[in-house]
């Protein structure tokens, strides 16, 4: 039988990919548990599932194309004249760039494009009941670009928590990490400032491998870090590339073998984020939360551990994991009060306690704040330890930090300013 036949039985709008395999009907079926709670509802319902897993083969796939034949369902075929047109833009193409052969940015896009289109889909049954395939190429195009934006935020949150573990695996298992992406890229929208926190801080990062450079030492038995699953194909080994296609696309949806890694015997980065009240003022925010979040980069770059608190008249919860990270730092207000020394002793008692206590790590101290430090205190915990402090003060001056720390920098609150305390960090 033609294969285009096989697929018109089914309504897909896609060629090279067969609609009735396992690895189609299991993406289609991942995208709709992705996207959560959604009341997929009406006439459309299945087609809606159906244009959201061949987005995400057209996506994905270098043998996925838009049929020429048309769909059987007027709903269907509104959206494939819609994707016909779209496949030839260059909005596409610099979309696929990082598309191809990736499934978190693939199924972060279908995902969303399925809630977009959904959406639309129910504004217009309110209109004109289940009459949507007239106007389905209209609605297929707000979907597009409302799901193109959600998209780009959840992009610029995968970008800042690529390779989070130093040796690039990724913690957690990658279905918790797409659920959690969205999510957060979804709650960015009515968080303040956070589009410019996450633009800036991915603008250092852009710059920062242009001088940073990689500190690789295996560890003192020489040995490697073994296999892992990963849906990363830069990662996996050569010889799971070389499958027949049905056992390829099995492997995108269970992982490949990763490649061995390098134990790594580097210490932290352990930043203090100060989030009293002075501190959420529009230019310190977002340019400390920038450089917090560009410090975490710095980390998987070099290699080492990233802890993270904020403090206000107390030290609050610290984070290791990516999410909770970006998270807090994303999305955390303001509050009173500042104690500088309780946040300092508190980080020291993080490393000294942990398996990196023998290791050089970096304290960085990020505040506005004046309160004072009793630097024997802080000396005497500092003791018989590797751990060197940076403090960067905005707009303020603190002689006992000053005194405690290694190196005492004035910030700059421009990207110039962020880049010199990156630059220094690096050299810790």
């Amino acid at each position: 039988m033609d294969q285009d036949l096989i697929f018109r039985k089914i309504n897909s709008n896609i060629i090279g990919i067969n609609p009735e395999s396992n690895v189609y009907k299991t993406t289609r079926e991942r995208i709709v548990r992705y996207a959560g709670r959604m009341d997929l509802t009406g006439e459309f319902k299945e087609d809606l599932k159906t244009s959201a897993a061949d987005m995400y083969f057209l996506y994905y796939s270098n043998l996925a194309y838009v049929s020429s034949n048309e769909n059987k369902s007027p709903f269907l075929e509104g959206v494939r004249k819609k994707l016909a047109s779209y496949v030839q833009s260059d909005e596409f193409s610099k979309f696929r760039a990082y598309s191809k052969l990736n499934d978190r940015v693939s199924m972060i896009y279908s995902i969303n494009f399925l809630k977009a289109l959904n959406e639309e889909s129910k504004k217009e049954r309110q209109k004109n009941g289940d009459s949507t395939g007239k106007s389905a190429s209209e609605m297929v195009d707000r979907a597009m670009k409302e799901s193109m934006q959600r998209t780009e935020k959840a992009r610029q949150l995968e970008k800042l928590m690529r390779n989070e573990i130093p040796g690039g695996r990724r913690s957690g298992n990658d279905d918790t990490d797409i659920d959690r992406l969205i999510d957060l890229s979804e709650r960015m929208m009515s968080v303040q400032n956070a589009d410019k926190i996450i633009t800036t801080a991915n603008k250092l990062i852009d710059i920062m491998p242009k001088f940073t450079r990689k500190m690789r030492a295996r560890s003192t038995s020489g040995e490697l870090g073994g296999y892992y699953k990963t849906r990363n194909l830069s990662n996996v080994l050569s010889r799971e590339l070389a499958m027949p296609d049905e056992v390829f696309y099995s492997k995108i949806l269970y992982g490949f073998t990763g490649k061995e890694k390098v134990i790594l015997n580097e210490g932290a980065y352990y930043v203090l984020l100060d989030k009293s009240g002075s501190m959420y003022e529009a230019d310190k925010m977002v340019w400390s939360r920038s450089v917090a979040l560009a410090l975490f980069r710095l980390s998987a770059i070099k290699h080492r551990k990233y802890f993270f608190r904020f403090f206000d008249n107390k030290p609050h919860e610290m984070y290791t994991r990516p999410y909770d990270i970006v998270n807090n730092i994303l999305t955390v207000e303001a509050s009173k009060g500042t104690c500088i020394e309780c946040a300092i002793l508190r980080a020291i008692d993080d490393i000294k306690n942990s398996k990196i206590h023998d290791l050089t790590s970096t304290i960085i101290v990020i505040t506005d704040g004046e309160d004072k430090v009793n630097i024997m205190n802080i000396a005497s915990a500092l003791a018989k330890t590797s751990i060197k402090i940076i403090t960067v003060m905005i707009n303020g001056y603190n002689e006992g930090l000053k005194k405690i720390s290694e190196k005492y920098l004035n910030a700059v609150l421009t990207e110039q300013g962020a880049l010199n305390l990156l630059n220094i960090a690096k050299s810790f």
